[in-house]
């Protein structure tokens, strides 16, 4: 059941797709962009976990470990020092900070897409290009204020929390398969050709692996994180992904 770790060391394939109305020849450069994250992601993901594995010197303590991420345990097996922990640490926290900006650049162009097509409440607010820094301004400070809410719900629950997070690959995969299966059902007639085009017996096979991959997946991804399951350990998922679906 570790496939979700790979999934997201490789990175989520969607992101530069929704900046696609800011981009010269989205078309052809959306997919060369997808095509070179997934190759530049496979590569470093590869050679980095190789070396954890390798620094590792006792599991167990980075299982038992409580007081601190595992990762900070796997970095002080492997340098012996906490400076040296701390170090590498900070060289982690630094991207993660730069991608912050990207992630919210991300759902505020989302949001806005919504607000100018009128599908979001204050639409005419959310939808608004700012006169002066010329962005959805607007759409982009209210993702932040409301990531900023539901990162509240972290001091109340961490198993609550935990299930939130992590039921956002189900919804980016159920989104993947609600854009794919369509288009097989149907024929692919409706359908644009792209510059990327897969024709014939090529795209049907494609897209039909796809499909079962996110079924079979989606299911192991809702199964209990350990046995016997405990109201403090449930995977809730599920719950979750059925909840704000009917909401």
């Amino acid at each position: 059941a570790g496939t979700l770790n790979g999934a997201f060391a490789v990175g989520t394939p969607d992101c530069v797709s929704h900046l696609a109305e800011e981009l010269p020849n989205p078309r052809r450069n959306i997919p060369k962009a997808i095509l070179a994250q997934m190759v530049i992601g496979l590569f470093t993901a590869l050679f980095y976990m190789i070396a954890i594995f390798y620094s590792i010197q006792s599991f167990d303590d980075v299982l038992t470990n409580t007081y601190t991420s595992p990762l900070a345990e796997v970095y002080l097996q492997a340098t012996s020092s906490k400076g040296g922990a701390l170090g590498l640490l900070i060289l982690i926290y630094l991207p993660l900070t730069c991608g912050f900006f990207g992630n919210f650049i991300t759902c505020g162009r989302m949001l806005w897409t919504l607000g100018r097509d009128g599908a979001t409440p204050f639409s005419g607010t959310v939808g608004a290009i700012h006169p002066t820094h010329k962005n959805p301004f607007n759409a982009t400070l209210i993702c932040g204020i409301i990531c900023t809410i539901l990162g509240c719900i972290y001091v109340g629950s961490i198993t609550a929390f935990n299930a939130f997070v992590g039921s956002f690959v189900i919804f980016s995969t159920l989104s993947y398969i609600a854009a794919i299966l369509p288009n097989l059902l149907t024929k692919r007639r409706y359908v644009i050709p792209g510059p990327f085009w897969m024709p014939g017996w090529i795209g049907y096979v494609v897209g039909g692996i796809g499909c079962v991959y996110i079924v079979v997946f989606d299911v192991i991804y809702c199964f209990p994180y350990a046995m016997p399951v405990s109201a403090a350990s449930m995977n809730y998922s599920a719950l979750i992904t059925g909840g704000l679906t009917m909401f």
